[in-house]
């Protein structure tokens, strides 16, 4: 039976004061753990989980939102399944980012192993993903039209060597090929053209320390043999 609790619906009691001391409480609210709960948690695909379940009958599933949370925790955190049931059971932040009720809640490992083969198996990471990057983005009225100048360098060397790479490696193939079925044509192309590619796929340009000029010039050859 499917178990989900609205995270935006108030409590007329927080169970977590007199848990936690006022200063932590104020300094949870404020952190993370009180954006997960207040402006992400309630994102999670807990309605696509339930589907997994049926709605009235069995036993009642865990609180599919804060299982959910716990799972999108687990990736952010770089935790292993013992360390998200750990905090899922006593750690009382992780329960205030969950919008559990601490003391009441429980999970053994089997039991979140099985959730987390049901949210693979949905595919139901990335989309959260989406949304959550989507949320922070307006939630913190950030411009994505504009991207810095560093990062733009970074990428752009990165596309450079990638399309470097696949062209040399299509253009070895294609002498691979041109050598068996063509011998004489093969030996006929001049030995500076030949000899860079004779080499194995993992050494193709594999020089330490290629400037940029370096590797303009070397996609300039590889242009001439294409």
């Amino acid at each position: 039976m499917r178990h989900i609790v609205n995270p935006q619906q108030g409590r007329l009691f927080d169970p977590f004061e007199g848990l936690i001391p006022p200063l932590g409480l104020k300094q949870i609210r404020s952190g993370w753990q009180g954006v997960f709960r207040h402006v992400l948690l309630h994102l999670m695909p807990a309605s696509e989980l339930a589907e997994n379940f049926h709605p009235t009958l069995g036993r009642p599933t865990k609180e599919l939102y804060s299982v959910a949370g716990l799972l999108f925790l687990q990736e952010a955190n770089n935790w292993n399944n013992e360390q998200c049931v750990e905090a899922y059971l006593f750690r009382t932040d992780v329960q205030y980012a969950l919008n559990l009720q601490p003391g009441c809640d429980q999970m053994c490992l089997r039991t979140f192993e099985r959730h987390r083969a049901l949210f693979l198996d949905d595919e139901l990471a990335s989309a959260v993903m989406d949304k959550v990057t989507t949320e922070l983005v307006t939630q913190l009225e950030l411009n994505v039209q504009q991207q810095r100048l560093d990062s733009t360098h970074v990428f752009s060397n990165m596309a450079s060597f990638g399309r470097m790479r696949l062209m040399a490696v299509t253009i070895k193939r294609f002498l691979a090929q041109v050598q068996r079925h063509h011998p004489d044509d093969y030996h006929a192309l001049p030995e500076t053209l030949r000899r860079p590619y004779a080499v194995s796929v993992a050494k193709l340009f594999a020089g330490a320390g290629q400037s940029v000029e370096d590797r303009t010039r070397t996609r300039g050859r590889a242009d001439r043999i294409r």
